[in-house]
């Protein structure tokens, strides 16, 4: 049996914060679509409004996955180095 390449871990752990940023974002996106009927940001053409929105929601998503990970209600890592 082998032992898993520690880039194996990276990448484990990448696709699972990465998940859960998407996942956050585009729940917090659909809030704000429905609660502040904000439209969302148009990617075809970013201006200053649209990319004020997109960095909104994804520092507001990272900032929901620090509390998450503070609170206990999800892991910091996945895939545990041994």
């Amino acid at each position: 049996m082998t032992t898993p390449s520690p880039y194996a871990k990276d990448l484990g752990n990448l696709l699972y914060h990465s998940a859960i940023v998407g996942g956050l974002s585009v729940g917090h996106s659909m809030v704000g679509n429905r609660l502040l009927k904000m439209k969302p940001a148009d990617l075809g053409c970013l201006d200053i409004e649209d990319s004020a929105k997109l960095v909104g929601t994804v520092a507001l998503a990272l900032w929901t996955k620090h509390m998450l990970v503070k609170q206990g209600i999800i892991t910091k890592s996945i895939i545990i180095n041994t």
